[in-house]
C-alpha cells in the first residue's frame, strides 16, 4: 500500500514585485508531492525557478518574493498560510536547509561548534510540540540505529514543564550532540573539530558541517540547493553516499537541487525538469533520463559531458538563453529555443499531462507521440591544429604555507609540467591537492618558494618589476566565481579596458573598438559595455572574464574551475568558445576543473594531483582509458554518468 504524501504541493505560484512595480513570475503552478524516505531532484539551467520554489515551501523567499497562489501542505498543514509561529515551528525541525555555498552559509568567526549549538539552542524542546501538525512526533518515530538517547534531565527549577515538550538540553548535553551530529556526517575527530573555525576545514567538509546543522532539527524533509555543485568527484561521491544513507537509515525525505544529471542519475527516486518558472517533465529518474519526452530535458541530458567521449569532441549546448520572467510568456517558455516547436507552441500554453503511465510533460506535441525523442546524436569532433612549441613550463616548483604555531602545509611539492602553444593541458585532484596553488604559482600571483619557471624558453622564477610586467601580460587567469571576479561598481567596459590601460597595449583613443571587438570574440553584444555586471547571467559573466583575459593578447590563458559554477547547458557553450578562441588565436590553456568528463573532452594531456604531486599525466584517452595510478582510478570510478543506478526508495534487492 503506498504511504500519503508527506508533503504535497498544489499550483505554487511566485512573484517578486519589480523597482518599476511590475511583477516578476518566479514560479508559475509547480505541483509536486514527496514521500519519507524519497529523493526527488528538481534540475533546470540558472533562473528556472529551482531554488526559488525551496525557498518557497519554507516561506523564506527573499526581498519582495511572496506566494502568490497554490498551496504547500506538510502532513495537511498548509505552510502558505500559516502564520510566523507555525512557521518556527516547521523550519529547521520539519524542514531543514542545506545551501548551496558553505562559505557564505557559514559565519568565519564563529566555531564549528558554536554554529551547532546555536542551531541546537534554536531548535531544543521543538520535539514533540503540538504545533507539528498531523505527522508523527518525532519520540514515536524509531531510533536512529547508532544515535543513543539523551538521558532525562531536570527541568528549570522556575520554568513549569511543558507536558507535550521534552526538557531544554544544557551545555555539555548540546555539545555532546554536536559531536555525535559531525560524526554522523562523516567528520574525523569530531570532538577536537568542533573547536574549529570553517576556513580550517575542506570545502567537502564545510558541506557536512552544514547538513550536520539541518540534521540537528531532526526533519523530515531535507532540502539541499546544490550540495555538491564545487565539490570534486570523490567528495561529491561521498556527500551523495553520505544524505543516501540518512534518507534510509532516518526515513528523511530528501528534495535535491541541481544542475548535474550524473547527481540525478546516481542519488534520485524521482526527478522534475523546471524551465521559466514551470515543470516541463517529472516522472521517475530512469524514465525521464533513458526516455525523454520533453525536448528540454532531452537538451539539458545532451549537454551532459560524457566521460566515455573522446578528446577533442563538442560539448552540445542548448542554442539561445531562458526567458525573461518579468515579461509576460504566451505559449511554451521553451519554444524560442525548441528546434522541434511549431507555431501552436508560439501561442498555446501546455499543460502538465501525463505521456505515459508514470511521467508527465508539458509540451503538446509530445502529448500526441507514443514513442520517447530519439537519442542526441553522436559527438562531432573539433579540427584541433598539432600543438607547437613549448611556451611555459615548470621545474621542480614547490609552495608551502605557514599553519599555526611552527607547522607548515606543502602545497606544492616538486611539480614538474610543460605546455605547448595551441596546447590544452587538463588539471584534475581532489580539494587541496594544489590544483589552484600551481595556477597562481604559474601565474606569479604567488611566488614559488623552490623550482624554476621558463616562459618561452626564460627563467622567469623571480623577475624584476619590469619583467613580471611583461610575464602578467603573456599569462593571464580567468577565475571560477564569475559574480566575485568583477567588480560591480565598474562597467563591462570598464572591467575590459583595465587591462589595455594597465599593460599599455592600446593607444586611449581606441580603447573602446578593442573593448567592442573582445566582446563580440566572446560572443557578446559591445552595447553590452556599458552595463554593469549585474545586469548578466553567470555565463555571460564568465565570457565578460574571459574577454578582460584576452585584452593584453597573452599566449597563455589559465582557467581555474572557469565552469564549475555554471549549468550543463552553459558549460557547453563556455567550453565551446575557450576551444575556438584557442584553434583561433593559437592559445596555450591549462584547464583545472573537478569534471574529469569535462577535462577528457577539452584537454589535449591530463595532469592528475594529489597531496601537492603530479601522480600521473599523460594523453587525455589513454590516461582516461587505461589509468595507472590507484588514486587516479579512483577519481575515475567516482566521476557520476547521467545512467540512471538509483534503487527507488522501498525496492528490495535480493
Amino acid at each position: 500500500m503506498t504511504s500519503p504524501p508527506l508533503l504535497e504541493v498544489q499550483g505554487l505560484e511566485v512573484e517578486f514585485t519589480t523597482p518599476d512595480g511590475g511583477a516578476l513570475h518566479a514560479v508559475r503552478d509547480v505541483s509536486f508531492t514527496l514521500r519519507r524516505g524519497e529523493t526527488l531532484a528538481v534540475v533546470g539551467e540558472s533562473g528556472s525557478g529551482k531554488s526559488t520554489t525551496a525557498l518557497a515551501l519554507l516561506r523564506m523567499l527573499p526581498g519582495t518574493g511572496r506566494i502568490s497562489g497554490g498551496s504547500v501542505r506538510l502532513d495537511g498543514q498548509d505552510l502558505a498560510t500559516a502564520d510566523e509561529s507555525a512557521l518556527r515551528a516547521v523550519r529547521g525541525t520539519r524542514i531543514g536547509m542545506v545551501f548551496q555555498d558553505p562559505m557564505t552559509a557559514l559565519n568565519p568567526v564563529l566555531t564549528v561548534g558554536r554554529h551547532l549549538d546555536e542551531v541546537l539552542r534554536a531548535h531544543d524542546g521543538r520535539a514533540g510540540s503540538a504545533d507539528r501538525g498531523a505527522g508523527p512526533a518525532r519520540r514515536d518515530r524509531p531510533a536512529h540505529p547508532d544515535r543513543p538517547a539523551h538521558p532525562d534531565r531536570p527541568a528549570h527549577p522556575d520554568r513549569p514543564a511543558h507536558p507535550d515538550r521534552p526538557a531544554r538540553r544544557d551545555k555539555a548535553a548540546r555539545r555532546a550532540r554536536a559531536v555525535e551530529l559531525l560524526r554522523l556526517v562523516g567528520i574525523p575527530d569530531a570532538e577536537r573539530r568542533l573547536d574549529d573555525h570553517p576556513h580550517q576545514f575542506s570545502g567537502g567538509q564545510r558541506q557536512r558541517v552544514l547538513i550536520a546543522m539541518a540534521l540537528a532539527g531532526e526533519p523530515d524533509i531535507l532540502l539541499a540547493d546544490e550540495p555538491t555543485t564545487a565539490l570534486d568527484a570523490t567528495v561529491q561521491d561521498q556527500i551523495l553516499t553520505l544524505l543516501g544513507e540518512l534518507t534510509r537509515t532516518t526515513g528523511t525525505a530528501l528534495v535535491l537541487i541541481t544542475h548535474n544529471m550524473g547527481v540525478v542519475a546516481r542519488a534520485c527516486d524521482r526527478v522534475l525538469v523546471m524551465y521559466g518558472g514551470t515543470v516541463v517533465e517529472d516522472g521517475p529518474t530512469a524514465e525521464v533520463l533513458s526516455r525523454p519526452r520533453h525536448p528540454y530535458t532531452a537538451g539539458l541530458l545532451a549537454a551532459v559531458p560524457r566521460l566515455s567521449a573522446p578528446s577533442g569532441t563538442r560539448l552540445t549546448g542548448i542554442p539561445g538563453t531562458p526567458p525573461d520572467l518579468s515579461l509576460p510568456l504566451a505559449g511554451c517558455a521553451f519554444a524560442a529555443r525548441c528546434a522541434l516547436a511549431e507555431d501552436r507552441c508560439h501561442t498555446a500554453t501546455p499543460p502538465l499531462t501525463a505521456v505515459t503511465e508514470t511521467v508527465r510533460a508539458a509540451c503538446l506535441p509530445a502529448a500526441e507521440r507514443t514513442e520517447p525523442l530519439p537519442p542526441p546524436p553522436p559527438p562531432v569532433r573539433i579540427d584541433r591544429p598539432a600543438p607547437g612549441a613549448v611556451v611555459l613550463s615548470g621545474e621542480g616548483l614547490r609552495k608551502t604555507y605557514k599553519g599555526r604555531g611552527r607547522r607548515t602545509f606543502t602545497a606544492l611539492d616538486g611539480v614538474s609540467l610543460t605546455l605547448a602553444a595551441g596546447e590544452t593541458l587538463g588539471i584534475v585532484g581532489e580539494s587541496g591537492s594544489g590544483k589552484s596553488t600551481l595556477a597562481r604559482v604559474l601565474a606569479h600571483a604567488h611566488p614559488a618558494d623552490g623550482g624554476r619557471i621558463l616562459l618561452d624558453g626564460r627563467d622567469v622564477t623571480r623577475p624584476g618589476r619590469a619583467a613580471l610586467h611583461a610575464v602578467r601580460r603573456r599569462v593571464q587567469m580567468v577565475f571560477q566565481d564569475p559574480y566575485a571576479s568583477l567588480n560591480p561598481r565598474m562597467t563591462v567596459g570598464e572591467i575590459v579596458a583595465e587591462p589595455l590601460r594597465a599593460f599599455g597595449t592600446v593607444a586611449p583613443g581606441e580603447r573602446a573598438a578593442r573593448v567592442a571587438e573582445l566582446l563580440r570574440l566572446v560572443g557578446l553584444d559591445p552595447a553590452a559595455a556599458d552595463r554593469h555586471p549585474r545586469s548578466f547571467s553567470g555565463g555571460q559573466r564568465q565570457r565578460i572574464g574571459i574577454a578582460r583575459a584576452l585584452a593584453p593578447e597573452p599566449a597563455v590563458l589559465i582557467c581555474d574551475e572557469p565552469v564549475s559554477a555554471l549549468d550543463v547547458s552553459v558549460q557547453a557553450q563556455i567550453v565551446g568558445l575557450l576551444t575556438d578562441l584557442q584553434r583561433d588565436l593559437g592559445l596555450a590553456l591549462v584547464f583545472i576543473a573537478h569534471d574529469l568528463a569535462v577535462v577528457r573532452q577539452v584537454s589535449h594531456r591530463i595532469a592528475v594531483m594529489h597531496e601537492g604531486r603530479i601522480v600521473e599525466t599523460g594523453a587525455a584517452d589513454e590516461l582516461c582509458e587505461h589509468p595507472r595510478d590507484p588514486y587516479t582510478r579512483a577519481l575515475l570510478a567516482a566521476a557520476p554518468e547521467p545512467v540512471p543506478v538509483r534503487v527507488p526508495a522501498g525496492a528490495v534487492s535480493a
